[in-house]
């Protein structure tokens, strides 16, 4: 059986930092331990890298030491992931202010990744974007990707039946 392909965003490795959310640093810490036992395949990117190297050195160091300990895989960012970040931007689903977020649902998008996981829910997770996203990646041959809240994937909400 296929497994999920997840790609990390920031927002989510960040949140096991969160001083003010418990919730979040549980959901960040379970859904590295779903990846690192093979529950799911877990990506990031060059991009996500770069990011983590602005923090504090102290999160930048055990981000590291996450990354690597989570076995996440790293992906790369294609002249055709940039073409595709351009065109949301073109297209006005991403502001050019926030150019990195069209970059990182770009790279997932190219590398045919299953989830985006993020806490963004201005320009990420959330049904006007993904709606916009998708319309632009089933514009130019691209497939769909949902965008999703580390909740939703590490099983935080769900309903019993």
């Amino acid at each position: 059986m296929k497994k999920i392909k997840l790609y990390l965003d920031t927002s989510t490795l960040g949140g096991i930092f969160d001083t003010e959310d418990t919730a979040r640093v549980s959901a960040a810490k379970n859904l590295l331990e779903l990846i690192k036992n093979k529950t799911y395949e877990g990506f990031i990117s060059y991009l996500t890298l770069l990011e983590i190297q602005r923090a504090p050195l102290k999160i930048k160091n055990e981000l590291e030491r996450l990354i690597a300990d989570a076995g996440l895989s790293l992906i790369e960012e294609t002249k055709e992931c940039i073409e595709l970040s351009e065109a949301y931007l073109h297209d006005k689903v991403i502001p050019v202010k926030y150019r990195d977020d069209a970059r990182h649902i770009a790279i997932a998008v190219y590398h045919q990744i299953d989830y985006i996981v993020s806490w963004n829910y201005r320009h990420m997770a959330n049904i006007t974007v993904r709606r916009l996203i998708n319309s632009v990646n089933l514009r130019l041959g691209f497939s769909p990707i949902d965008i999703v809240p580390p909740e939703e994937v590490t099983g935080y909400g769900e309903v019993e039946i």
